[in-house]
């Protein structure tokens, strides 16, 4: 990624995270997706079938009209099988990725019948925070371009989206979120020079225990769902500096 696209990149992260309303961030978000011809997306909780209607779960519909009345009245959630790996798949995947040779035939239907939707090529990304059930951004169209090494930006801005939405749906406050610590800055700063967990117990005379305590602790602070959007955070944030 050359020096323009990680400033267009970092911009984009700030413009989510000021937000004051959801349309702005799905604009945000919207733009970004579409450099990748990813032009329908949805995010929506996974609930399981004794938490109620799933459609209770949506933060944002952005699916074609017909396709999600189609998909509801057919009953295709719980037998969706790109729904059913995010729930336990911890990176963003392609939709082609998922072997057809390993889906049911109830499965495939849900696969073909999008196509004819529109949905003939896809990306989801599962998202795993603390305390709270799965969650996925989808987003699809009918030819996506989009490198493995896209994958990490792509990610990290649909999550930031992600966190967005629910933070102005639950009425949260970005100010009741606590600083770093001196430490947990200090460990984030070597984690972002490239330095693994070892390392960081070696250079700051701790145990490995105490590092991975204190990255814990910083992605708990930032709702994060891994250690590189926790370190993304701080740098938005200015904990930290790249």
């Amino acid at each position: 990624m050359n020096i323009h696209a990680v400033s267009r990149f970092l911009g984009s992260l700030d413009d989510i995270a000021a937000a004051a309303a959801p349309f702005e961030i799905l604009e945000e978000l919207s733009k970004v997706l579409r450099t990748f011809g990813l032009r329908h997306l949805l995010i929506t909780g996974l609930p399981s079938p004794s938490k109620g209607p799933w459609q209770q779960e949506i933060l944002y519909d952005g699916w074609p009209q017909e396709w999600i009345e189609h998909y509801s009245a057919s009953e295709h959630f719980f037998h969706d099988p790109c729904a059913l790996h995010s729930r336990y798949a911890g990176e963003p995947f392609l939709w082609s990725e998922l072997s057809r040779d390993l889906m049911t035939a109830r499965q495939l239907r849900v696969m073909d019948e999008a196509t004819e939707f529109g949905l003939r090529d896809g990306l989801c990304v599962p998202v795993h925070l603390p305390l709270r059930g799965p969650s996925v951004i989808t987003v699809a169209g009918e030819r996506i371009e989009i490198s493995e090494e896209d994958l990490p930006t792509v990610e990290m801005v649909c999550v930031q989206a992600f966190r967005a939405l629910r933070r102005i749906h639950l009425g949260d406050n970005e100010s009741h979120h606590h600083t770093l610590t001196d430490r947990e800055r200090e460990v984030l700063t070597w984690v972002a020079a490239g330095k693994a967990a070892e390392d960081v117990a070696c250079i700051l005379g701790i145990s490995r225990f105490t590092v991975e305590r204190h990255l814990a602790n910083v992605r708990e602070k930032y709702d994060a769902a891994n250690t590189v959007q926790a370190v993304v955070e701080a740098v938005r944030r200015g904990e930290i500096r790249p």
